[in-house]
């Protein structure tokens, strides 16, 4: 038996075996959207209305789409919200096989205000950048920078810059803590870098910068140091980000922020090389625990920085960056930070890489104590002096003679180490630096 129903669907009936069996068949719908196009600033909010005509059952909703997903968000009712960072996407309204699209643009604004801070803004390739009107340097000029910084961080950990994200500077450390509760709302609670004057927040994929103190130096160091985090974090996920240990996170992040500072990564090495040879390094299981790394102050705060970085360039030297990403593949798969080692550098357990640390760190320098001048300063000129593996906390005297001449009476540090940065108030020319303390005499010639 055959029956056809006019309207909406088509009812078909049949005796199979006795058996009764019924489908409903549906003639396909059409989905329009009212708008041709769409255009919104971060965070504004747009109606979109779509209407289904034909076939499908009347009880089927439609459905949205975002591509990509982070161009916003939208409800049932068809309320889309602009997402924080500026693009191009799609939203598509769905009912059953039918479909329909709207063109979206998130345009970059001009300005923009945060807790009471003003910001000029401007969109780069990779990232919307926001510069305090109070911050040193134009909004243009430091999008082309953080562009060509999240490029090289990209390029260096061979990890793609898939998704926008935002950076904030700030001009006065007031508006710098006003605004991080408001970036921070949705903080999770992974390994993710604070390092008093820069931060990455994971769930708004934004870093602040506090640049009162470097006015000078936009873009680099914190930045790249932040950007490590960010791609780490993405990279892994959030199910298991708390199996990479602190060390690594940090270690990595200040491999790469030391990068093009010479003068810093030479006395990174040369205090871990000191705090190795008087037996007082931190373990890297000390250094696992983000707790306990941030429970540390004064100097031992910055030194497990440059340890750290030493045990992440040792994993990085006998890993491979093949090698890291396995590792890190397989702790967002789920394995143990040990597992993941094992798997990613056979023939060195995790437990074997820990014991040796402080040795192979202690070979880094061939001789102690030892006194080294490299070119480069905190404030991008002049030099700096290391002095290491002295007697800790002794009293000494340092002497510049040169175009001009200096003399500083000084305590070494409690690892042995004294760090003297010169700068502009140095003439350019040679200078023959001398330090003494307890009998023992070390010189070494700067170049200004």
């Amino acid at each position: 038996m055959l029956r056809k129903i006019v309207g909406v669907a088509v009812a078909i009936a049949f005796l199979a075996g006795g058996v009764v069996v019924a489908r409903e068949l549906t003639r396909p719908a059409s989905v329009t959207i009212e708008e041709p196009s769409i255009t919104l600033e971060p965070g504004e909010m747009r109606s979109i209305h779509a209407s289904r005509s034909g076939g499908s059952p009347l009880s089927d909703a439609l459905s949205w789409r975002i591509v990509p997903p982070g161009l916003g968000t939208i409800n049932e009712r068809g309320e889309f919200r602009a997402g924080a960072v500026s693009g191009k996407g799609t939203v598509s309204a769905r009912s059953g096989s039918a479909s329909a699209d709207v063109p979206i643009t998130i345009t970059c604004p001009k300005q923009a205000q945060l807790r009471g801070v003003r910001f000029d803004v401007a969109c780069g390739r990779l990232a919307d950048v926001y510069v305090d009107v109070a911050a040193y340097g134009g909004a243009a000029s430091a999008a082309t920078a953080v562009d060509r910084d999240a490029s090289t961080v990209a390029s260096d950990l061979s990890i793609p810059a898939e998704r926008r994200f935002r950076v904030y500077y700030f001009g006065t450390s007031q508006g710098f803590a006003a605004a991080l509760p408001e970036l921070g709302r949705d903080f999770t609670s992974g390994g993710i870098g604070f390092e008093g004057g820069a931060v990455y927040f994971d769930a708004a994929d934004a870093i602040a910068i506090d640049q009162s103190a470097d006015p000078q130096m936009q873009t680099t160091g914190a930045l790249r140091h932040e950007l490590v985090h960010r791609f780490l974090r993405q990279f892994v996920g959030y199910a298991n980000v708390n199996e990479i240990p602190t060390w690594l996170n940090e270690g990595w992040a200040f491999v790469e922020e030391s990068s093009q500072k010479n003068w810093l990564r030479m006395e990174a090495r040369l205090v871990s090389a000191s705090m190795a040879h008087l037996g007082k390094l931190p373990s890297l299981r000390t250094l696992t625990s983000l707790g306990d790394w941030n429970d540390r102050t004064g100097i031992e705060s910055l030194y497990q920085y440059y340890a750290a970085a030493q045990a992440a360039q040792f994993l990085i030297d006998d890993a491979k960056l093949a090698g890291m990403h396995r590792l890190l593949l397989r702790v967002r798969d789920g394995s143990s930070f040990a597992e993941a080692f094992a798997y990613a550098v056979p023939g060195l357990g995790y437990a074997d890489f820990q014991d040796r640390f402080n040795d192979r760190v202690a070979a880094l320098v061939q001789t102690y104590p030892g006194m080294v001048a490299v070119s480069g300063a905190p404030n991008g000129s002049g030099g700096t002096v290391i002095v290491y593996g002295l007697n800790p906390s002794a009293s000494a005297t340092v002497t510049a003679a040169g175009p001009i001449e200096r003399e500083l009476s000084t305590t070494i540090d409690p690892y042995g180490v004294f760090v003297k940065y010169i700068g502009r108030e140095f003439p350019p020319g040679d200078y023959i630096v001398t330090f003494e303390t307890a009998g023992q005499h070390l010189s070494v010639t700067l170049r200004l």
